[in-house]
């Protein structure tokens, strides 16, 4: 065997040059070759731009004890990158590292632990919670697997997470990996301009509505009844409505949005479309005019510094807006909003309607900013500067207009939060850590994940009060 280690180690291309040197180190401590001989053997078995670069030095300097010392600093002036440039593909391969369809989960930890360790490398480290959740959301896991795994996790520690993962799943790939053909359910998202003809069908009863392509009867998007529409609904003037539209010069100045109003999708999707767009404006350019609901007024202005919200001022208004599904609002204020896009301060003037909707950035509020959509790269050039589009759930661009310079979500930070499911601000939890807009808190012995637009600073002295009421009344 002590044959073998007289050959030193092949510098191949499939590795790094890093890597070679290391066998080459292991190789010295190992080898029975002379010390003199050590460089000449290893410029013999160089080949290609490393051994062109070994022979530009002399026989004479290889042959000697430190000649070893020589060959390396020659062949790290070709070959070794910048730390810098290291530190950045290293950590770069790390976060852009996801499961795909066919591995396992086990082959999917052991090679996430690895890339990270390359990070680790360069003093890049992220804190132990954060790299929990990584590696439990970068695992292409279905959102009950991911509840499964937290469950099963005793400790949110990077440790334990691995540990649960490799218990729940081992050698066998998670259901959201599994090639199948399945059917998403999609939000329905009715506009009155445009209405669908159905081919009739010789299935029908006699006096029941047409059948869909998917078999299944129309209904009435009323009362939902398979014998008449919604025009012919028997049901139709009991619906209220939203604003008084006798008038011949109110029909006449109806401002037009293609977004719904309201959906028939799930309350949990209309409540998720609500978080998602809470300090952001949805693009939407068949909007005449900038529109926004009561309530995301009200938690944009939450979010606002009180400096900030001196600049907010407010006017009587009555536009009338329809929106997709045919409803028509009135506004009742046109408000002053302090905003930021991309690095440009502004504001934008937006009428508010009593509904539940985001702020929607009319076309002409767009045209102002001079606006350029991107679509192949998700991307818009406003004010002369390229800004990344954010999607929402259910498909729609949208931007984030809240100015951040006053953001507080450094570790070990004290901030109230509301769940997703509740309007109820909670805490103060401390910050442990943040990975792009998602950050995760510690409130008691409870760690919780947050979207940022959740958050408050717990100075914020209407917090303390909202608090103390909630104390005297638990006290009545």
């Amino acid at each position: 065997m002590a044959s073998n280690y007289r050959n030193p180690p092949k510098f191949e291309t499939t590795s790094t040059y890093e890597t070679w040197k290391n066998e080459v180190e292991i190789w010295q401590l190992v080898t029975e070759l002379d010390k003199k001989k050590q460089a000449l053997a290893l410029t013999l078995s160089l080949s290609g731009k490393a051994r062109e670069a070994a022979l530009n030095i002399k026989a004479e300097d290889l042959n000697k004890d430190d000649g070893m010392s020589t060959l390396i600093t020659k062949l790290d002036t070709v070959f070794l990158k910048e730390k810098k440039d290291s530190a950045y593909e290293a950590y770069k391969d790390f976060d852009s590292y996801r499961r795909i369809d066919d591995m396992n989960i086990n082959e999917y930890v052991t090679e996430f632990d690895q890339k990270y360790q390359k990070s680790v490398k360069y003093e890049m480290m992220l804190p132990d919670a954060v790299l929990a959740f990584k590696v439990l959301e970068n695992a292409g896991l279905t959102v009950q697997e991911r509840q499964l795994a937290l469950t099963a996790c005793s400790e949110l520690k990077y440790e334990n997470m691995k540990s649960a993962l490799k218990r729940i799943f081992g050698d066998s790939q998670p259901s959201g990996s599994q090639t199948s053909i399945t059917i998403k359910q999609e939000s329905a998202f009715f506009n009155k301009q445009y209405k669908r003809q159905y081919p009739s069908s010789n299935n029908t009863v006699k006096g029941t509505n047409p059948i869909n392509k998917y078999g299944k009867y129309t209904k009435c998007r009323i009362c939902q009844s398979i014998f008449h529409w919604a025009n012919d609904c028997p049901h139709k003037n009991e619906h209220i409505k939203l604003v008084n539209d006798n008038s011949d010069n109110d029909q006449q100045n109806i401002e037009d949005c293609n977004i719904i109003l309201f959906t028939h999708s799930k309350p949990s999707e209309n409540k998720i479309f609500e978080v998602e767009t809470e300090q952001c404006a949805v693009i939407d350019t068949a909007c005449t005019r900038t529109v926004c609901g009561e309530k995301w007024l009200s938690n944009y202005l939450d979010k606002l510094t009180e400096d900030k919200k001196k600049g907010v001022t407010e006017t009587v208004s009555g536009k009338n807006f329809r929106f997709g599904d045919g409803k028509i609002v009135k506004s009742f204020k046109l408000v002053k909003l302090p905003a930021k896009i991309g690095v440009k301060k502004c504001h934008i003037e937006v009428e508010v309607v009593k509904s539940d909707i985001p702020l929607l950035l009319s076309k002409f509020s767009l045209k102002k900013a001079g606006t350029i959509l991107n679509l192949y790269n998700d991307k818009a050039v406003m004010f002369g500067r390229s800004i990344d589009l954010q999607f929402t759930s259910s498909g729609h661009y949208c931007i984030d207009i809240l100015d951040k310079s006053d953001d507080l979500c450094k570790p070990g930070d004290k901030v109230y939060y509301k769940r997703p499911d509740n309007d109820e601000w909670k805490g103060p939890a401390a910050v442990i850590g943040q990975d792009g807009p998602v950050v995760f808190l510690k409130h008691g012995g409870s760690h919780i994940r947050v979207h940022k637009c959740r958050l408050s600073n717990s100075h914020d002295q209407r917090h303390d009060q909202h608090r103390k009421y909630n104390c005297r009344k638990s006290n009545k």
